[in-house]
């Protein structure tokens, strides 16, 4: 027992030092919540998560139902599908397909099979499948399985286990195991467990641990007075060991080869825990009060812990599952998070204090990275930012350093370690070092400073005179003495440049050749030439080769002002004079610009390489890159993520982003990029530090499971079809980048695009004769590229319109057949008539032939002048046909014109129902007060109470006032209709312009809105108080005002449905008063009018809605209303895409007293 104590100690110790080293880290962790935009749940508790057979992902939202997660929709089943209650605790799939689920009020199941539930249909729950009522004692977390011969085990309060089977012909079997051990009483049950051999492992109530097989029972453990009676709340059993997670806290183990168990783990105490084991062969407990601890089975030992601090959104866990894809998804208080499959390839870094620590670093801006190569530095990493320079230790806690412990400035742009183990560290204020001996204090630095970093004692020190600095470079020079390289630190800077070279500080600047701007980089080629890139004057390179002894002549002797001279620049071919950074390699000078990453023969400067978008970068600008010792690769950082290039052939080989776990981004600064001897890859940001593995990292291999949602097929009056299509990918990995292809063989046999729509719409696909069918498919591609390994089909047919249909051809057969052989018998009649007629006439010319010449003549007269008059009755016939037509084309015009108006006085009425509404509700209101009023100035008069009298009749007054007021407000209401309706010669008065717009706007918003219920517009109106009075037809300009917003409206609501409801609709109406006219401007964000129509859109009856949805006349009308009838103008400003713009103007008058009729 000693022993087994001794080992509970070392491990909760071994716990609680994971845990402090998790303070800092963050996970990349992917939180769904109620509060999130888009896929929000319907409330914040998450108590278990499952993933079915077709790998569909179930939500137990507690309080609100069951979700199911399909990747691009959240769908949430409750008491109308049949689940008994809301309060539910686990989920379950048999092995024919079934789903289970426990809650507050007992169990429930689907009532088929998950696969039977297709193309839209809902699943539907029930707690009597096949007349078996189902247990309905309160079921909480653990108290479900699922044995390997698919049936269910339930774990209840005071009934034993009860077992549940369904075949395959859907029978229920059902029975009873007693859990009574030492008396009749069966003991409550605490957990299931599914183990070997087709048992189940039951936690029942004392602390006590059983193994039950069909028709036998054992023993596992009987706790005694060492272990007490701890309620056992979650079990595992792998191929070895039993683990059993204990209401204090406590987890056991029990192994094989020991008669006793062994606490490996103590947390915090909690009636929720589980035990979840990983594919990478880890187990995963989860507390309901301390996050989640991960062990390694095998040793015990705690790897790694999660909690709000690494990113989850509570300690409160109730459950962990991983998926199909190795995400892991961890169920708990606030919502659900994801660990992406690649999740331990991240760590990172942020100022964000999430849990109420203190953060890993003092600013999110990271300028520069060092990594210490000596395994005893007290730091793992050094980090310079905008808020001090940051120590972070192996165990991920943080130690900042600012001007207070003795730095020059708190914004740290360069860090670098020296030969003797100094670190270096460039601020704009100047150069500070850090010596782990007194000794290796540099001679002439002033500012000592002796603090503690991790327990370890260091001196602080400042060069003087330095100036600001902007990076640190590591670079090998040669030692001119043995001829050996050592490694010496450099710190580019304004109008200067540092080099610490065996504890001696030498400076470059402008007395060496160099131009009198910011330095940004600094390079030495194999031949010991320095290159130094510039901030706006290209690269310089030395003359002759830098090693020890150049140096120490130049500290001892007047400067050379040959040494260094321009090389590279716009004036001798270079693309731009900014230069980012500069490294050294494969005998090629590589150069980060905002252009791209360029690679130039040192001899020739000619570009042997041009690294950029076009070539896979996410972005130009290379501001940082380092090179890998593992692969020999490039990590170049730019404002779109890190890429990975191969400096062989200038290939991008991989981009890493957000999306894939990275902190951001953005890389901020010129040492930003660092990469250590084991090929890890450290990246500053503008958001903080991420730690990236590239050997850990992975790409999701598992292709897609590809479902049909929904389809629906609908055929419209006019002959028109539709079919749309729901569908989804379950791949979680990265839900935004799964890509969809699709096509609809028989109506178009290639792939359409990729796209990120899960959902598709065909209108009017053709059938000719006999139903035709149609296959849809759909192929979807994970965000590693994995596509799904065969298309999702579905197959359907499309019934042809009825006069496209086979018994119609047949009709039109026989109608045409009737009508050719009426055709061919009135044809023969015609030609038989025709030859008659023809004897006829041959007989009349024989007797024509003897007749004199002057009855010739005077025949051949009589016909020249009945051809004179049968040719001028039918030009009189002519005359009287288009008299008649012209006629009826005005009437017909007249009445396209009334009903306009009367149209226009439909929308109106509809406005002045809502408005006319209110005044009347006033009215009745204040009736019934007066009614009241009356009675209780009857009961003043006979108590004889004059003060009362006197109240009751102020009151009685003030109400027949609001009475007659409201009265007349809705009798103007009702003139103002009649007068719109009114046909006939309008009337000019004055009227006061804004109100006259007011009324108007408000009447076409409460007319459409009456109209279409949901709709829905947000009318700004701005008038100008300026604006007063203008004579006009009050009557016709609010018809036009009518005509005109109505036309705004349906524009945006027509928008925002053509969009799918994502668009908000807005129509601004706005009053201006110039000197000599009036101008009311009426805007709104529509789709515009296209530059094709709007010569025409004035024009009568010429309109852009679809037939019968308008008669063309309303803009006209209000054209003809304003310009002819007002002398104003109306005016159209658009573009197509970028709404439209009605301006009026109408003429201004002088204030004159006129009694206006509205």
């Amino acid at each position: 027992m000693g022993e087994m104590k001794w080992k509970s100690y070392l491990t909760l110790a071994v716990v609680l030092f994971a845990w402090n080293a998790a303070f800092a880290q963050q996970r990349p962790v992917t939180n769904y919540t109620p509060d999130s935009e888009i896929l929000a749940l319907p409330s914040a508790m998450v108590t278990d998560v499952y993933q079915d057979r077709q790998g569909f992902i179930w939500l137990a939202v507690y309080s609100s139902g069951l979700v199911r997660f399909d990747g691009a929709r959240m769908i949430l089943f409750d008491s109308d599908d049949g689940l008994r209650d809301p309060g539910i605790w686990q989920i379950a799939e048999d092995h024919n397909g079934y789903l289970w689920i426990a809650s507050h009020e007992g169990l429930a199941v689907s009532e088929q099979p998950l696969t039977a539930y297709q193309y839209g249909n809902r699943v539907t729950f029930t707690s009597n499948p096949n007349n078996t009522p189902l247990i309905n004692d309160a079921l909480t977390q653990n108290r479900i399985t699922v044995d390997t011969s698919g049936r269910l085990w339930v774990g209840t309060s005071g009934n034993g286990l009860v077992r549940y089977f369904i075949d395959d012909n859907g029978v229920v079997y059902a029975d009873t195991i007693s859990t009574a051990i030492s008396s009749s009483e069966d003991l409550s049950v605490n957990s299931v467990h599914s183990g070997k051999n087709n048992s189940v492992i039951v936690g029942l109530e004392g602390g006590i641990l059983y193994r039950f097989h069909d028709h036998e029972s054992e023993l596992i453990f009987l706790p005694d007075e060492i272990y007490g009676g701890t309620e056992i709340i979650s079990i595992y059993e792998d191929e070895n060991d039993i683990w059993a997670y204990r209401q204090n806290g406590e987890i056991l183990k029990f192994s094989s080869d020991s008669t006793e168990p062994t606490i490996v783990y103590t947390g915090p105490s909690s009636n929720i825990n589980g035990l979840h084991l990983l594919s990478d062969g880890s187990l995963w407990a989860s507390n309901g009060a301390g996050g989640i601890a991960r062990f390694n089975r095998s040793t015990g030992e705690v790897i790694e812990q999660y909690s709000r601090a690494t990113g989850l959104l509570s300690e409160n866990v109730f459950h962990v599952m991983e998926d199909r894809e190795g995400n892991v998804w961890i169920a708990q208080s606030g919502g659900i998070s994801k660990l992406r499959y690649n999740y331990r390839a991240f760590e990172n870094y942020s100022s964000l204090s999430i849990a109420g620590e203190a953060p890993a670093l003092p600013s999110p801006r990271i300028n520069t990275i060092l990594v210490p190569d000596d395994d005893a530095s007290p730091c793992r990493i050094w980090v310079g930012t905008e808020g001090g320079a940051t120590c972070i230790n192996k165990d991920g806690n943080s130690v900042y350093l600012t001007q207070a412990d003795g730095l020059a400035g708190n914004w740290v742009n360069g860090l670098s370690m020296g030969s003797s183990g100094r670190i270096w560290i460039a601020t704009t204020q100047g150069l500070n070092g850090i010596a782990y001996s007194e000794n290796d204090i540099v001679a002439g630095a002033i500012n000592r400073n002796n603090i503690t970093i991790n327990g370890q004692q260091v001196w602080v020190f400042t060069i003087p005179n330095s100036p600001p600095f902007i990076a640190a470079e590591n670079i090998l020079i040669r030692n001119s003495v043995n001829n050996q390289m050592i490694e010496t630190s450099w710190f580019p800077g304004l109008r200067s440049i540092f080099g610490v070279v065996n504890g001696n500080i030498y400076e470059l600047n402008s007395s060496h050749g160099l131009p009198a701007t910011l330095y940004k980089s600094v390079a030495l080629d194999e031949a010991g030439y320095m290159w130094i890139g510039t901030l706006d004057r290209g690269i310089y390179k030395s003359s002759v080769p830098v090693d020890t002894s150049l140096l120490q002549n130049l500290a001892t002797s007047e400067p050379d002002p040959t040494l260094f001279s321009m090389f590279w620049s716009r004036d001798n071919g270079a693309p731009t004079n900014h230069i980012e950074k500069l490294v050294w390699h494969q005998d090629s000078m590589w150069i980060g610009t905002q252009e791209g990453l360029y690679v130039i023969d040192p001899e020739t400067t000619e570009i042997l390489k041009h690294i950029s978008r076009a070539d896979g970068l996410l972005a130009d600008n290379t501001v940082s890159f380092a090179l890998s010792p593992t692969t020999g690769h490039f990590w170049a950082g730019t404002n779109r993520g890190l890429a990975e290039i191969n400096p062989q052939d200038g290939s991008v080989l991989k981009n890493v982003t957000r999306q894939d776990g990275l902190i951001d981004n953005e890389v901020w600064l010129y040492g930003s990029v660092k990469v250590d001897k084991n090929g890890i890859v450290y990246y500053g940001t503008a958001s903080g530090l991420s730690v990236y593995h590239p050997d850990l990292d992975r790409p999701n291999t598992t292709p897609p499971l590809l479902h049909l949602i929904s389809f629906d097929l609908s055929y419209q009056a006019e002959g028109r079809n539709e079919v749309v299509f729901e569908y989804a990918a379950t791949s979680f990995g990265n839900t935004s980048q799964v890509r969809y292809r699709t096509r609809l063989i028989g109506y178009n046999e290639n792939w359409s695009p990729e796209t990120q729509d899960v959902s598709l719409r065909y209108t009017n696909l053709p059938a000719l004769l006999f139903p035709k069918t149609y296959t849809f498919e759909v192929i979807a591609v994970n965000e590693s590229g994995v596509a799904s390994e065969i298309p999702l089909r579905f197959s359907f047919s499309v019934n042809p319109v009825w006069w496209l249909t086979w018994w119609a051809f047949m009709i039109y057969i026989a109608f045409f057949g009737l009508v050719i052989f009426t055709v061919d018998r009135m044809q023969r009649n015609r030609l038989i008539k025709k030859e008659r007629d023809a004897a006829r006439l041959r007989e009349a010319e024989l007797r024509a032939e003897t007749a004199t010449a002057r009855s010739k003549a005077a025949e051949a007269q009589a016909k020249a002048l009945e051809a004179e008059n049968e040719r001028k009755a039918l030009e009189l016939e002519k005359a009287r046909e288009l008299e008649i037509a012209y006629h009826n084309l005005q009437s017909a015009q007249k009445q396209l014109i009334q009903a306009e108006k009367m149209a226009s006085l439909g929308r109106l009425s509809t406005g002045i129902a809502h408005e006319i509404k209110n005044p009347l509700n006033f009215i009745n209101n204040f009736a019934g007060v007066s009614n009241e009023l009356v009675d209780e100035l009857v009961a003043a008069i006979e108590a004889n109470d004059k003060e009362e009298m006197d109240f009751l009749l102020e009151n009685l007054k003030h109400n027949t006032i609001k009475i007659e007021e409201h009265g007349k407000r809705a009798d103007s209401i009702v003139k103002s209709m009649m007068q719109h309706a009114r046909g006939g010669k309008a009337e000019f008065g004055v009227f006061n312009i804004n109100s006259l717009v007011e009324k108007y706007v408000n009447l076409a918003f409460h007319g459409k809105k009456s109209q279409i219920p949901d709709f829905h517009a947000n009318i700004h109106t701005k008038l100008d108080p300026n604006v007063k009075e203008a004579k006009v037809v009050g009557q016709e300009i609010g018809q036009a005002l009518l005509n005109i917003i109505g036309n705004s409206l349906d524009a945006v609501w027509d928008f925002r449905k053509k969009n799918n409801g994502d668009f908000e609709p807005e129509v601004k109406v706005t009053t201006y008063k110039h000197e000599d006219f009036i101008e009311i401007r009426i805007s709104d964000n529509g789709p515009g009018v296209p530059e094709e129509i709007k010569e025409k859109i004035f024009e009568p009856f010429f309109t852009t809605k679809p037939t019968g949805e308008g008669t063309g006349l309303g803009l006209s009308l209000s054209y003809d209303i304003i310009t002819q009838g007002h002398n104003g103008s109306l005016v159209l400003e658009s573009k197509s895409g970028e709404g439209a713009t009605f301006i009026i103007t109408l003429p201004v008058i002088e204030r004159r007293t006129v009694t206006s009729p509205i």
